[in-house]
Formats: C-alpha cells, structure tokens, sequence
C-alpha cells in the first residue's frame, strides 16, 4: 500500500532523491486542480471524488473529511514538507462561469459540478487565509496568477497584452526569489480558450441560468482571493 503523503519515510524519501545534497538549488512543482479527476479514478493513492458530494452544500463539501483530503490535503502537504523546502503556493484562478463550462458533463448537471466547485474554493480560502505568510522566512506563502489576465481576449491592444504577460512572469520570478524576471518565449504555444461561457449558457433554460448566477453572487467576499495591492493583473475576476 501507498503510504500517506505525509508519513515522515515518505517524506524523506522524496527530498532526498529530488533535492541531492550537490550544493546546486533544486525546484519541485507540483500541481493539482482542486476538485480533481472522476469518481472512477484509477490512482488509488489519492482520496476520489464522492458521489456523496452531490447531495451536499457547498458549506457541507467544505467540512467534510474526504474533500478536505482531495485530491491532496494542502495543511499537512505544508507541515510535513516545511522542515525540508521552502514552500510557495501559486493560485491559478479561472473565472468561475469558464470553470463550469468546461466540463459541462461533470458531476452529472452544471448544477451539481457548481456547488461542488464553490465547496473547493471554500477550502482553498480557509487554506489560503490560515497560511498567509511562511512561518519560517516571513514572506507571503502563495500568490495569484489570473488567466483571464494573460488571455488576449481581456485586451483591445497587442501591445497591452504583451505588458500584461511580462508583468505577471517578472511579478511570479520575484515572488518565487528566481533570479530572471524575463521569459520572451513563454507563450509562443500559448492559446486562448475559444470556449464562451455566455454562450454555453444561453443555451440553457433560463432557470439554471438564473441558479448559475445565484451561486456566482454567493462567492462574493469568498473567491477569488485578493491579489496584491497596487498589482493590476492580480485583481483576478469571479
């Protein structure tokens, strides 16, 4: 059996074959997107989604065991990997609408992937607000990058969009303290969603088009996190 993602062997196991004591740096990334994958998952490593889920409330997802542990619980990710690295967490917020969207057939109704959706950006809030800062060096623990902000549909000038992208890399390298804030060739491959999230709606029934509205006005105040002050292309959208 896989042991948790926390017992210490593991832990140390880990570090000592990704970092090797060579006096050389050594950066591990991590991803994962918050809920994640199917019911029918085959990695038996990770905690699944719960059918479960699709009863509850978002508040309900938010306190319950099993979402607190998928698809990887971020607390215990901190406290058990902080002895060893230096930890930073980038937050990479979709709008909201675009997210449910995206895999309209999940969670078998845009309704049910909606609710399950705003009980993880719960849990990503309490996360975030609770490990604001990094208890070891002082410095703030997690930053935001928003996609809509490096699309190019965002903005009516080339130009603008070019700013904006070179903004966020030199922001994100300054935040993560690596040493080239530059990177001209980031988003040669990069492509703009040409999904509509308005128009995917309105072909809906003007009765889960009102509820999907409803549960947007619920993340007020909630999601997405605030940025950093004074920093344009953090102020993200809902």
């Amino acid at each position: 059996d896989t042991p948790p993602m926390d017992h210490p062997d593991l832990v140390r196991s880990v570090v000592q074959s990704s970092c090797p004591l060579d006096g050389k740096k050594h950066v591990m990334i991590e991803w994962q997107s918050f809920p994640s994958g199917l019911e029918e998952d085959r990695r038996k490593y990770r905690v699944l989604r719960q059918r479960e889920w699709l009863s509850m409330t978002p508040r309900e997802i938010a306190a319950d065991e099993e979402a607190l542990r998928h698809p990887a619980n971020m607390t215990a990710f901190v406290e058990a990997y902080s002895p060893y690295a230096e930890i930073r967490f980038v937050v990479l917020n979709r709008p909201f609408l675009e997210t449910i969207a995206s895999n309209p057939d999940w969670d078998e109704s845009l309704i049910g992937h909606s609710n399950i959706i705003r009980g993880f950006l719960l849990i990503l809030r309490n996360f975030l607000d609770v490990h604001h800062i990094d208890g070891v060096d002082g410095r703030r623990l997690w930053s935001t990058v928003c996609v809509e902000r490096i699309m190019a549909k965002f903005y009516e000038r080339e130009e603008d969009v070019i700013a904006a992208r070179a903004n966020i890399i030199a922001y994100l390298a300054n935040f993560l303290g690596w040493p080239v804030g530059e990177c001209p060739y980031c988003f040669d491959q990069w492509h703009d969603s040409t999904k509509d999230p308005m128009e995917m709606l309105g072909a809906l029934d003007p009765k889960t088009v009102d509820t999907l509205f409803e549960h947007l006005g619920t993340l007020e105040g909630v999601w997405p996190p605030p940025g950093e002050s004074g920093v344009e292309e953090q102020q993200c959208m809902v």
